[in-house]
Order: structure tokens, then C-alpha cells, then sequence
């Protein structure tokens, strides 16, 4: 397990079809905004609890993704359905009251994989590149992607000391097949995290040579949304992927990137 991320060693219940019920479970439109604005920042935590696992002939490497709102507001959006469609407008909070709504280019996906909801078209993607001959660590955002269609995220633990103490949001805000509007959010200071033993929480290395790899991963890499900054946004962890004996893949953790960076 990489342990840059302190949350590590605490047993967190998995995002997306686990944790708490609590918090809103519907995202009513926002009233006018007053005051200034209260910008969300979303930060990934270093790829977590790598691993490799046999599953129907072929040899993944499981991982846990771990989102945090460090902002100075809440990240939260909203979602009507047309006939053929989905409108997702980001509700940017304001410091009196209110908030202002942008139109984001952000794509819904239903997820029918246990996850019976709707998600967020890769808000966040893993991916796994090689190192080059000589030791030069791959370009972010290259090599091959993880199997998650999205993610619909909620208050799913509470991290940061001055947080609120009960959760704001709820998975169930996420909607149900037939709905034709939904709502999301993740509060500052709160967590959302996807566990290895999830759906797509997966990238298929059974065809991939050994040697030293970089898991990325990025959040937000479309720039859908509006963040209060960027350059956080990410992040990785190496290991080696080595074949044994018995014809078995395994990896051997090495290093993962900086901890999140909780105020500039």
C-alpha cells in the first residue's frame, strides 16, 4: 500500500454504492448570487492499494482512488434530462448566499455495474504508462486507461479538521434510472473514494511486459468544471509488474507522488 496519503490506514466505507445515506438527497436550483465566490478544488490522493488479481483469464491491477475537496466551496452540480439527453450545470456557491450556475460540457453515464446510478462521464481517469528504456517516467496522460465509466461522488468521509461535522451529500442525490433530474456534490474537507474491489477500479496488464510502470491519476483532465486552482489536480504512484515462476503477474510498490497539497 502507498502510504503518502494519511488516510490509508483508516477503514473507509467505498464510495459509489457504500457509506453513509446520510446528507441532501436532492439539489435543488440555487437562489441569485451574493457576496464572492467560493471556488470547489478537487485533489486526487496518490493511487492506492495497487494490486494484481486473476479475473476470468486475464490479470488486472486493482487500485483505490481517493477525490478531496480542498476548495473554499462546496462541488456541486446539477443535471436535467431532454428527451435524448443531459444538461449539467455546475452550481458555484457564493460566500453570502447563492450561487452562480455555469453550463459545463460534461457527458451522464447510467451505471449498471451494482452501481445503480448516475454518473460522471471520467471526472477522474486512472491510467498506466511505462517507463522509457533509460529511466524517463512516462508523460501524464498516456498509456492505457482503467475500466470506470464515472463516478458519482458524495460526502463519503470526513477529512479536514474544520470540515463540517455531518456530511452534505448524499450517494442517493445521484438518482435513479428514470429520473430526469439529479445532483451531486463533495464538500470541502470531505472525501469521496472509490475502493479496489469496485467496478472498474481496474486496468487489464495481462498483455503488458514487465518492468517499471507510473499509474496516473487525473482529475478533471477536460476542464469541465470550474476549480479554484489546477495544478493539483495530478497525481501517481510506480511499482514494478513482474511475471513469476508459475506464470502468475505481480507488482512490487516503489514510490507514489506527492500528498495532496491541502492550501497553496
Amino acid at each position: 500500500m502507498f502510504g503518502a496519503f494519511a488516510i490509508v490506514a483508516v477503514s473507509l466505507a467505498a464510495g459509489c454504492g457504500g457509506g453513509n445515506s446520510e446528507g441532501v438527497t436532492t439539489i435543488k436550483a440555487p437562489s441569485p448570487p451574493v457576496g464572492k465566490p467560493l471556488l470547489p478544488d478537487i485533489a486526487p490522493a496518490p493511487p492506492q492499494d495497487a494490486h494484481t488479481t486473476h479475473e476470468k483469464g486475464r490479470w488486472l491491477i486493482r487500485f483505490s482512488t481517493t477525490l478531496l475537496n480542498i476548495g473554499d466551496g462546496d462541488f456541486v452540480i446539477r443535471a436535467t434530462r431532454s428527451v435524448r439527453d443531459w444538461t449539467v450545470d455546475q452550481d458555484v456557491q457564493y460566500s453570502e448566499s447563492g450561487a452562480k450556475v455555469y453550463e459545463t460540457p460534461a457527458r451522464l453515464v447510467w451505471g449498471g455495474d451494482t452501481h445503480n446510478h448516475w454518473h460522471v462521464e471520467r471526472i477522474a481517469v486512472g491510467r498506466l504508462a511505462r517507463f522509457g528504456v533509460n529511466g524517463t517516467p512516462p508523460r501524464p496522460r498516456t498509456g492505457l486507461a482503467d475500466a470506470k465509466i464515472g463516478f458519482c461522488y458524495y460526502d463519503n468521509l470526513r477529512y479536514l479538521d474544520d470540515a463540517a461535522q455531518n456530511p452534505g451529500y448524499s450517494r442517493f442525490a445521484c438518482g435513479k434510472r428514470e429520473d430526469r433530474t439529479i445532483g451531486m456534490g463533495l464538500s470541502y474537507g470531505w472525501i469521496d473514494r472509490y475502493d479496489f474491489r469496485l467496478p472498474g477500479q481496474s486496468i487489464d496488464v495481462t498483455d503488458l511486459p514487465d518492468g517499471k510502470y507510473r499509474l496516473w491519476l487525473d482529475v478533471d483532465e477536460n476542464h469541465w468544471f470550474h476549480e479554484k486552482r489546477r495544478d493539483n489536480n495530478v497525481t501517481w504512484a510506480d511499482f514494478d509488474l513482474v511475471t513469476k515462476k508459475n506464470g502468475s503477474r505481480a507488482v512490487t510498490n516503489l514510490e507514489s507522488g506527492p500528498p495532496i497539497l491541502i492550501r497553496s
